[in-house]
């Protein structure tokens, strides 16, 4: 019988090598096409090669990696025309959502989003500190659907449109205060409790990159 202490020891190991490996792919410290070389990464990290494996293995489940037989595995490419579908599918999921949950919403969960909001404006300029908040603004309004479905596909896709939009960055150059300000008018729309007003105004800010 299988060590119970041991297998979780793996999968917590796991779990800690594919967080850290997408969140280089999704900063660009992994570019696409580069080659991850599991050996490279159990040495570095002082682990053995299984842990990377697995993490590997999950990486391209979520489309973040291609492994090519006896190539190994390689960073994928970003393709525009399908990160279009990727946001499109994401703005669908995040409006069902509030439509889902706005008559329900009360001053506590318009609260938490703004807390949320108030360390973007507050927070340092980093892309990376901004992107983090972005993610968790979005994904608490995911969560409270409670359709483990959403949550599953919107982290998925959200790895890959965070890496679309670190490559746009440069260019795009969006500020803490922009994104404050564009996150304190996403919940005071919530706060009119119009849902196709909210819809729209959400679709149009996630859609906002790829329609230009």
């Amino acid at each position: 019988m299988a060590n119970p202490k041991k297998v979780n020891t793996l999968v917590s190991l796991k779990d800690e090598v594919k967080e850290k490996l997408k969140e280089d792919i999704i900063m660009l410290k992994l570019k696409p096409g580069d080659r991850i070389v599991e050996t490279e990464v159990a040495k570095k990290l002082g682990i053995s090669q299984v842990p990377v494996r697995e993490a590997l293995r999950g990486l391209e489940e979520e489309g973040l990696i291609n492994t090519i037989k006896y190539r190994g595995a390689f960073v994928s490419d970003i393709n525009p025309v399908e990160m279009y579908h990727m946001f499109s599918l994401r703005a669908k999921i995040e409006t069902d959502a509030i439509e889902a949950i706005l008559p329900k919403l009360t001053k506590r969960h318009f609260g938490e989003l703004y807390d949320i909001v108030d360390k973007m404006k507050s927070g340092e300029n980093d892309y990376a500190v901004q992107s983090r908040l972005d993610m968790e603004f979005h994904r608490t309004i995911i969560e409270w659907a409670n359709v483990d479905v959403y949550l599953r596909i919107w982290g998925m896709l959200t790895n890959h449109i965070r890496r679309y939009i670190t490559l746009l960055n440069p260019k795009v150059r969006i500020l803490p205060e922009e994104v404050h300000q564009y996150h304190h008018a996403l919940v005071e729309m919530l706060e009119e409790r119009d849902a196709e007003k909210a819809k729209n105004a959400f679709r149009e800010h996630i859609m906002k990159m790829v329609e230009k």
